[in-house]
């Protein structure tokens, strides 16, 4: 099996879902508080506004993009299937197709629309972030599913830092750019935790009969 077994999965299931979608529903009623938090951490980061921090955050936002994190997925479910690694191969599949349904369908139902005065272009709605989101399912198929593949725990740790801090200065580029609000990030980050937590249940539940189904045993 991909995973270890964990007692608290579904309460960690539970948690994210209950905090997105009660963030969700603060958006959708244009909840005072939350247009206060959102502009204030703007207007923060408006005073870092300069020619080379642009650069720097449009560099990183567009590494941090949906189509870069569809290739470093579809890479990685290539690498899994060349190894012999056909279940962490469906696994990421699974989970990078499930995920941008499940957000694209947020994005058309919410409709929230994006900060004014972008720094560069961006079309679509903006809650949830689909860079952050991506990057999550990035980040988090990358720590459960290679790094306990290492041998050296210290090696995993440094590694786990780097991109928990990779995770937030994409969230912070796309702030900067005011592709999103500080909110839609935020979001992202929950709707991803609350994607692979109840992914995990389902595998869970259905892992001998995709077993079976599939010939896992073989590979």
């Amino acid at each position: 099996m991909l995973f270890k077994e964990n007692n608290h999965r579904k309460g960690l299931a539970i948690f994210y879902l209950v905090a997105f979608f009660l963030l969700e529903i603060l958006i959708i009623t244009n909840n005072s508080v939350i247009f206060s938090i959102d502009h204030s951490i703007q207007n923060i980061l408006g005073t870092a506004v300069s020619p080379f921090n642009t650069k720097i955050f449009s560099i990183i936002t567009f590494l941090g993009s949906p189509v870069m994190d569809t290739f470093y997925l579809v890479l990685m479910m290539i690498l899994f299937f060349k190894f012999k690694q056909r279940d962490a191969s469906l696994w990421t599949g699974y989970i990078l197709i499930g995920g941008n349904i499940i957000s694209y369908l947020i994005k058309i139902t919410v409709k929230r629309q994006r900060p004014l005065d972008k720094i560069i272009p961006a079309s679509g709605f903006s809650f949830p972030s689909g860079h952050v989101f991506g990057t999550m399912l990035v980040i988090m198929t990358i720590i459960f599913l290679i790094l306990p593949s290492l041998k050296k725990q210290s090696t995993r740790w440094i590694i786990n830092g780097i991109l928990i801090i990779w995770v937030i200065i994409v969230a912070i580029s796309r702030v900067y750019l005011r592709g999103h609000f500080p909110s839609d990030v935020i979001g992202s980050a929950l709707l991803a935790g609350a994607w692979w937590q109840c992914s995990k249940l389902l595998y869970f539940r259905y892992y001998d009969s995709l077993v079976k189904l599939l010939k896992l045993n073989n590979y």
